[in-house]
This record gives C-alpha cells, structure tokens and sequence, in this order.
C-alpha cells in the first residue's frame, strides 16, 4: 500500500446544522461570515449524526463463450440523506418536528409541508480539520419517534434530505456548478 500514516488526518468532534428555509440563501457560501450560522437557523445540540450517500447501480452483462461477464456499471440513482437527532426540544424544534405553525408559544400540528430550504452542517473538531458541508436546496423531515424519558435526555430524530438544485431554483452559478453543495476542508 502506497503512501504513509498521517495522525494529522484522524478526527473528534462533533456537527452543528444550521438551517434556512430559503432556497440558495445568500449568506449560505460564506465560511468566514456568520450571517448563515445564527441562532435563529441553529437546531442546537445535535447528539448524533450520519451521512449516507445512497446509490443505485444498474450492471451490464455480456454473454461470450458460453459464460456471463460484466462489463458496464453506472450508478443510475443518487440521493444524500444526513441523519441526525437532536436533543434542545425549543419551540422551533418541536415546530419543525410537528411540521407545524408556530405562533407565539403555542405549534399548529401538521400544519406545514415539507418546506425546502438551505442549510450548513459545520463539523467542529476537537482533534483535526473543521469541514463545512453547505448544501442549496433540502428538506428536513421527522424520521422517528421523539423519545421522552424520565431517565434520560428527550431526543428528536431528523432527516436531511439534500435535493438537486436546478434553474428552476435560482440561478446561482455556484449552486448551478455544485447542484448537490460543495464539501469545503478548511486546513
């Protein structure tokens, strides 16, 4: 195997999400500014969270001498789904949890689609390198039970759902030429 062990690549830390529900938000592509990470657009503490491309291959085979062989592979659908669970149940989160209206202290259930938007996913590293994950178009969605304890911290499981940001979206040439975002690995 090629190459050498760098400790300088292993990594701690943890995620914060920051969500618009702006398509393409203005201030989404700045990682030197914090108009994008505000209070207002923060979840706040996320316990855990998973990244999972998803991609399905169609294979192709050819027949020769009697035997099958593969000779094509393509991936023919892709989507990037973002887990996470969050444990500060404010009234916004309980909102976005509930799809609902929130006015004042009291949440309209279900009252809202699925509102697409932008978001930030700030990896902040004890040990390692910061990356920013800024993402154009998505969705966030329930993905679970909200688990409520007397033993244990409440907790909300959410997902992130990046979408294809199109012409149709906007026209942001950084999001034309980046539809899915842009992994930023700041050194």
């Amino acid at each position: 195997m090629a190459g050498t062990i760098s400790t300088s690549n292993y990594t701690i830390g943890g995620a914060e999400l920051y969500y618009s529900t702006t398509v393409a938000n203005a201030s989404l592509n700045t990682l030197a500014s914090s108009d994008f990470r505000t209070a207002g657009n923060s979840f706040g503490n996320i316990v855990s969270i998973e990244m999972a491309p998803e991609v399905t291959y169609i294979e192709h085979w050819v027949s020769t001498n009697g035997k099958r062989v593969k000779d094509k592979i393509v991936g023919n659908t892709s989507q990037i789904n973002i887990n996470f669970t969050v444990d500060e149940i404010s009234l916004e989160n309980l909102g976005r949890f509930f799809m609902g209206s929130v006015t004042g202290s009291v949440i309209d259930v279900l009252e809202n689609t699925l509102d697409e938007g932008s978001a930030q996913l700030k990896f902040t590293t004890d040990i390692g390198r910061d990356l920013y994950y800024d993402i154009p178009k998505c969705v966030i969605r329930i993905d679970g039970a909200l688990s409520t304890s007397g033993e244990d911290w409440w907790s909300a499981p959410m997902v992130l759902e990046v979408l294809e940001y199109s012409t149709s979206d906007g026209n942001v040439a950084t999001w034309l030429n980046a539809p899915f975002g842009k992994i930023t690995w700041k050194a």
